[in-house]
């Protein structure tokens, strides 16, 4: 496209959406005093009737953000702030000329729905990058957030404070009580905060707030104003201690045999959290035999490729505060973006040994039992972040039993220490920080068969940020180091392994060393962005991960010996016209290397895609994106590189307004590389029903069709020659349909008692047909038919089996393979009832069931497989698990 013509079409564009609105005097930066009260003086209803509130200046001149940015609110908005030596109160004056319009819907907490909110957002350490925010809507239901370098949020960080709310006839009120001991500051002394509070107001989808900044500039915690006047706050005593029990019975005719006659299991636990201030803004964190039954199942998969799945963190001990220990090695959103040095659940991961056994019957832990874990956090007056966590798993075993000899038992999980240290110091308030990580992860490997396992392996790094010409610039970088070591087994294991792949025979800077106990490597990014701008936003960088990088002990990393270089442009309509809200249109171009460089180049692409709101809040985004042909060094999984084909796809997705009783969602993508004949298709819709201000339903399907003309498959690797006894590879076409669904309901009685329900069925199923042997001589050759021998119909099934091939005519077989078709179909389902019965105590009752079949066929047909999967025999597991906090 001609410059000229894109200037034409931005022009038309910007016509349509309208010219830009008048802003108000916007009186910047913005300041409030805090009242000192005696704590007699308030009782939290909701109401602001105390005498306190009588007695205080409220605050108002709010401004809008959206929809009418710059723009004086619609609706009134008033607050003030009051303290004593234990907590700080803020109540605020909602008024509304529609009283009857206030959207009041009543979740679980920590839920966000399209309902009316009120937040407070506390900036503590006066750091403008660490933020505590507090909501509370109509109905009382609470939410708490930690927003962390400056832009983030840490969505699952929980304190415990109290907020009621009442409904008049001019509005709605809300007023919280705040402990001390739930923020962190300094000792001491008259001190000035941070503050931000802004209110939603759902029927408009309008957010109004105390201190604006304009969507011009990027940032959140930065740009909040200031509360003064806190004086001598006295150092708060801050000690939670939270035992537990569990009980559990799991049930399933699977469990019998000739050895375990039952058909269910019985356990029971104990456990205890114990929290510690150590002073305002140290916090140190102890747990002893955790307990996570009532953390929801990870959605159903089948991963056929030669990666590992990544998958979020739900445990509630690691997520709180995690954002400290947060050390990325990506960014964007991308396979990569989600590597990084730390990845918590490594501590209790699965077994990764399993007993080889004939005639045994084998009774295995799901996962490593934490006998106990510590963390310190907090930030230091001086801008010092400070995280230290160390972690100790059991040694697991397995047990063996035999139906004419004892039983034995076999370690499959060493006794494990790990052990996180991060520091980050902030300058030039907040707007240059520097930090560094520490990991170690130490096991005692005493039994012979887990010596393939790493003994100890450490992992360091630093990252540093930095803003700079007006807030308009930001430059980052983050750089960590690897060291693994272990026997000579360990290390060849980790060298040919899919990551690392050290074996490729065309790599010219790739060579095994068999003797080796030891393995290093680099990983990093690096990029310039520009972060303010009416209309136009850029960055450009690169992340780059060495051959021998492997943080996968304590963290995580998928492919290495990679580089990919990118540049983004972005340009951006945020005001409102007369049929469009707001537009984006952004490019983005990339290039792929090996840590050969230029000798093996694995990537070259861009895209072009946007999104766009309408002024009824539907929305509607997509794009197109075209790779050129390049290098595939993963193909083969440790053979040589192989040539991918040039490849198209494009996606598109629509969504309704969220807000309303009945909403819903659909996108689809789809994509081909024709030179090869692969072509790919999916599709997805999701569907949200609140039929009352206390129950919600949503469903969600997504289905995915795959024709993969050059795929491999499960753990193999080349194939022998029975005949010859050389090594080949050997690849198939792939047809592969695969089906997942979730249904959720929330049904929420009281903002403290809640059901919660959570079904997902999965399909899929695949065919392997046409093999074909790669030659490897020709792997790299242009045309796709060139790189490979498909076995003829005379080559196969010449003795009646069908994975069998004679490829020069003797007679005498040469490959048999084993059958590769698949149909695999789970069912996974959690109903939580919880009960807060008091702040920070707390009762679940959970029920678990778990269906899974897999069958060596590859036909799919999603009627009669979701029949046979309800067929299956189930597991079902009843916990119930309660907590009662002390706040000594």
């Amino acid at each position: 496209m001609r410059l000229s013509e894109t200037i034409f079409i931005l022009s038309f564009i910007t016509i349509l959406t309208g010219a830009k609105l008048d802003r108000v005097d916007l009186e910047m930066p913005r300041s409030i005093d805090a009242l000192r009260i005696s704590t007699e003086n308030i009782r939290i209803d909701g109401n602001l009737n105390d005498q306190a509130w009588d007695e205080v200046d409220f605050a108002a001149n709010f401004v809008q953000r959206d929809p009418l940015e710059g723009e004086a609110p619609t609706e009134r908005t008033e607050f003030a702030v009051l303290y004593d030596d234990e907590y700080i109160y803020v109540g605020i004056k909602a008024y509304d000329s529609q009283p009857e319009g206030i959207r009041s819907i009543l979740s679980r907490r920590d839920e966000e729905t399209p309902s009316d909110w009120v937040h407070v957002s506390f900036d503590s350490y006066n750091d403008h990058r660490t933020a505590f925010e507090f909501w509370l809507n109509p109905q009382g239901v609470k939410r708490d957030i930690r927003r962390y370098d400056d832009e983030n949020m840490d969505v699952n960080w929980d304190a415990i404070w109290e907020g009621r709310t009442t409904i008049q006839h001019d509005g709605w009120t809300a007023e919280f009580r705040i402990p001390f001991r739930e923020l962190r500051f300094s000792n001491g002394g008259n001190q000035s905060w941070g503050l931000q509070v802004y209110r939603h107001i759902s029927r408009k989808n309008e957010d109004d707030y105390w201190t604006y900044w304009s969507k011009e500039e990027s940032g959140w915690v930065r740009h909040y104003g200031q509360l003064t006047n806190l004086d001598n706050i006295p150092r708060q005593r801050r000690i939670y201690f939270s035992p537990y029990t569990t009980g559990q019975y799991a049930a399933s005719s699977s469990y019998i045999t000739p050895v375990h006659p039952a058909s269910y299991d019985l356990s029971r636990n104990l456990g205890a959290d114990l929290k510690v201030g150590l002073t305002n803004n140290l916090t140190l964190d102890l747990t002893l035999n955790p307990d996570f039954g009532q953390v929801e199942a990870d959605p159903a998969e089948l991963n056929i490729s030669a990666f590992e799945s990544f998958f979020p963190e739900k445990r509630p001990f690691f997520v709180e505060g995690g954002n400290i220990y947060h050390f990325s090695l990506g960014f964007g959103q991308n396979p990569m973006s989600n590597n990084s040095l730390f990845y918590t659940r490594r501590i209790g991961r699965s077994p990764q040994h399993y007993p080889d056994t004939e005639d045994g019957y084998v009774d295995i832990p799901m996962a490593t039992s934490i006998l106990g874990a510590g963390k310190l956090s907090g930030k230091t007056s001086s801008g010092l972040s400070i995280g230290l966590l160390n972690a100790v798993t059991a040694e697991e075993r397995a047990t063996i039993r035999y139906e004419d000899q004892p039983s034995m038992r076999e370690t499959v999980e060493p006794f494990t220490n790990y052990f996180v240290s991060r520091v980050q110091k902030d300058f030039r308030d907040g707007k240059t920080n520097i930090g560094g990580i520490v990991t170690a992860t130490n096991r005692q490997l005493e039994a012979e068969h887990l010596k393939h396992l790493h003994k100890d392996a450490y992992s360091t790094g630093i990252d540093i940020s930095h803003i700079f010409a007006d807030d308009t610039y930001q430059f980052s970088t983050t750089i960590g180091v690897s060291s693994v070591y272990g026997s000579r087994e360990a290390i060849l294991n980790t060298q040919q392994s899919a990551n690392h792949r050290f074996q490729r025979p065309d790599a010219p800077h790739l060579q095994v060393d068999s003797s080796a106990t030891s393995l290093y490597g680099f990983a990093g990014n690096v990029m310039l962005s520009k972060i303010k701008g009416e209309h136009f936003r850029s960055a450009l960088g690169s992340w780059f991960y060495s051959p021998g990088f492997n943080a996968n002990d304590v963290g995580f990393n998928r492919n290495v010996d990679n580089s990919m270089q990118f540049i983004w442009l972005q340009y951006r309509e945020d005001d409102p016209g007369k049929v469009i809200r707001n537009w984006t249109v952004n490019f983005n171009g990339w290039t792929g290397f090996t840590f050969a460089w230029l000798e093996e180049m694995t990537n070259i692409g861009g895209n072009i895609n946007g999104g766009l709101t309408f002024m009824n809040y539907w929305s509607i985004n997509g794009g197109v994106n075209a790779n050129r042909r390049g290098l595939n060094t993963v193909a083969l999984w440790g053979g040589p590189a192989m040539t991918q084909d040039p490849s198209y796809n494009m996606w598109l997705a629509v969504r309704s307004d969220h807000r309303k009783a009945l909403s819903a969602g659909t996108n689809g993508n789809m994509g081909t590389a024709p030179e090869s004949g692969v072509r790919w298709r999916n599709a997805g819709a999701q569907l949200t029903w609140r039929p009352t201000n206390y129950f919600a339903l949503t469903a969600s399907a997504r289905w995915n069709e795959m024709h993969d003309t050059w795929a491999n498959w499960g753990d193999y690797g080349p194939v022998t020659d029975e005949q010859t006894e050389i090594e080949h590879y050997i690849m198939a076409t792939m047809d592969r349909n695969t089906l997942s669904t979730t249904l959720r309901f929330d049904l929420t009685l009281t903002p403290t008692l809640s059901i919660q329900y959570y079904g997902s069925p999965f399909v899929t199923a695949a065919t392997f047909t046409e093999d074909k042997l790669v030659l490897e001589d020709h792997a790299q050759a242009e045309r796709f038919n060139d790189r490979f021998h498909t076995f003829t119909a005379e080559e196969q099934d010449y003795d009646g089996n069908p994975n069998t091939y004679d490829t020069d005519g003797d007679g005498v077989t040469n490959f048999e393979l084993e059958n590769r078709d698949f149909n695999y179909k789970q069912f996974n389902s959690n109903l939580v009832v919880r009960w807060e019965y008091q702040t920070g105590s707390a009762v679940y009752f959970v029920w678990s069931q778990n269906m899974s079949e897999s069958l060596e066929i590859g036909d799919f047909d999603l009627t009669n497989d979701l029949r046979q999967l309800f067929k299956v025999d189930a597991e079902n597991v009843f916990l119930i698990k309660a907590s009662y906090l002390l706040n000594i």
